[in-house]
């Protein structure tokens, strides 16, 4: 993903907290930090990013060891749209 964002050369850094350390709550501490904040990332379980942790256990892990058909048909309707995908990936 790229960003077409700026940060003007006068704006001050500042302390920012952010709840939550899931995929966004981690995007916002990454570009925050990258603009000179000092981030205070803070989360109710014990780890952040668990989230991307338990990808593996769901049908959207695209690193699946199983035979591309049984994948594809985890999407059910949706295989149509998805096996064209898989195939530019070279899956």
């Amino acid at each position: 993903m790229t960003s077409n964002t700026t940060v003007p050369l006068t704006l001050p850094t500042s302390d920012v907290a952010i709840v939550g350390g899931g995929p966004a709550g981690l995007m916002a501490a990454e570009l925050l930090s990258s603009w000179g904040h000092a981030v205070h990332l803070f989360d109710a379980m014990p780890s952040v990013g668990r989230k991307f942790l338990l990808a593996g256990r769901g049908g959207l892990n695209l690193t699946h060891s199983e035979p591309t058909d049984l994948f594809e048909g985890r999407y059910g309707a949706h295989r149509c749209q998805l096996s064209p995908v898989l195939q530019a990936w070279g899956a």
